[in-house]
């Protein structure tokens, strides 16, 4: 048995309009992309292989998804016109449907199943034609029963919810999260009813959850903040100090700023959204709802380029000073050389540095930590792009860090200079970890200038290089 799906963007031109930033079939319920509900469904159903047929892109799916493999199941794609009928459809991909039975998904709908129940039998013997439909769309079957026997359409222990607004969207999203024991498999870790949450999350003491919530992964939730009730917090979200989110959506990638309240709502980067009418409000202040930068995206790029020039500009001015004061602070035991290994990013990925201690207590010393000659080991590391020239700090990797990694600015970097030390706060505590966040999550080119110019004259007033 193979699941044929299809999907126009006349079925899904709403979303485009108020989630334009991800494709329609990968927009998240509870966290969970769409199109991840129709393959499980799928594969419920005893389907051997999935294709999706779209009149409009579906590079991002396919991306996404791949081959199948993830889900052992075949997944492949195919461009059918906006005209086609359903028959069309089919014939346009004779090749696929020739072979068996099929179940046809066609329209922008959510198929309201149960992980615990066996469809493969019921699916086998249910006869060919419509099985269920609503406003959006339809379930059907194309072929013969596979066993010989017949079921009949009550038998179904289905329904079908049509996705044509986004009020349906989010109280669809409020309905699969209150469920005590979820019929959909949902992401995230959960030994307690209605309570889930993902990998690399840090709750703050002083926060509060209540009941139902689902969180994604890489999320920072801060002292003084409520989540909840009825609240779906997305991957890569920071709620900054004392704001409450409930009966409320935080899409992925989104800053939620301190003191503000979102309830009834749905967040995604510097938008708010009222479900019930449809109407978007921009936020234009970054300190209250922004969006959180991708690593890859273009202005990503072009800080890293920065990074680069500013490093190669720090290299041509400390070489010289450089050459000249190590042979004398070696030799008087003020300079040291340590090797460890510190995480790049949260992802865990590691870094072996050579990094070094300058103690300032003579003329020589004082002046190679006011010129911070200890630091230019490290920009040749941000000439090939393995470090950044400012950002939130290296979390040295060891058996007691772990703790510190998990806590750690979601989009932190291993850096020559902290956020820290440019705002001239302690390198460690809770408010350093504020500072760097804050601009892990605004920072720009011309912003790490700036900050790195602060650091190095912060530096100058050192009474001690660590």
């Amino acid at each position: 048995m193979k699941a044929l799906i299809i999907i126009k963007e006349q079925d899904y031109s709403w979303i485009r309009e108020v989630l334009p930033h991800v494709h329609p079939l990968l927009v998240p319920i509870c966290n969970k992309p769409f199109a991840e509900f129709l393959i499980d469904f799928s594969i419920l159903a005893g389907c051997e292989a999935i294709r999706f047929a779209s009149d409009g892109p579906l590079s991002d799916v396919e991306h996404y998804c791949d081959d199948g493999s993830r889900w052992g199941i075949a997944v492949s794609y195919s461009s059918i016109q906006s005209a086609d009928e359903l028959q069309q459809v089919i014939k346009k991909n004779q090749r696929y449907c020739s072979d068996g039975k099929i179940i046809v998904i066609s329209g922008f709908i959510f198929i309201h199943y149960n992980k615990q129940k066996d469809y493969k039998k019921l699916f086998a013997a249910l006869p060919e034609g419509e099985i269920l439909n609503c406003n959006c769309g339809s379930l059907s079957l194309s072929g013969a029963p596979l066993d010989g026997q017949k079921a009949i359409v009550s038998d179904v222990a289905l329904s079908l919810t049509g996705l044509n607004s986004i009020d349906v969207y989010y109280r669809l999203s409020m309905e699969v999260l209150g469920y005590a024991s979820s019929p959909y498999v949902l992401p995230g870790y959960s030994n307690e009813a209605y309570c889930s949450i993902g990998s690399n999350v840090v709750i703050t003491k002083g926060a509060e959850i209540i009941k139902p919530v689902i969180i994604g992964n890489n999320v920072q939730i801060l002292a003084g903040s409520v989540i909840g009730p009825d609240a779906v917090i997305g991957n890569n979200v920071i709620v900054d100090r004392d704001s409450t989110v409930s009966a409320s959506i935080v899409m992925d990638n989104t800053y939620i700023g301190e003191h503000l309240a979102v309830t009834n709502r749905i967040a995604t980067e510097n938008i708010l959204i009222e479900p019930e009418c449809g109407a978007s409000m921009a936020m234009e202040d970054p300190h209250l709802l922004t969006g959180i930068k991708k690593i890859g995206s273009a202005e990503t790029i072009v800080q890293s380029l920065v990074h680069g020039l500013m490093a190669l500009i720090l290299i041509s001015l400390q070489l010289i000073p450089f050459l000249l004061l190590l042979p004398i602070l070696t030799m008087q035991g003020k300079w040291k050389w340590y090797k460890n290994t510190s995480y790049t990013t949260v992802s865990g990925k590691t870094l072996k540095l050579t990094t070094a201690t300058l103690e300032r207590n003579g003329l020589i010393s004082t002046l190679a930590g006011a010129l911070s000659l200890d630091r230019l080991p490290l920009l040749f590391r941000v000439l090939s792009g393995q470090l950044a020239i400012i950002g939130g700090g290296a979390v040295v990797a060891n058996s007691n860090t772990v703790a510190d990694l998990s806590s750690a600015p979601s989009s932190n970097r291993a850096c020559v200079f902290s956020y820290a030390e440019a705002e001239d706060w302690p390198l460690t505590g809770g408010d350093s970890a504020i500072v760097e966040r804050y601009y892990a999550v605004h920072g720009n080119p011309f912003q790490d200038i700036i900050m790195t110019v602060k650091a190095l004259f912060n530096r100058i007033l050192e009474k001690n290089t660590p």
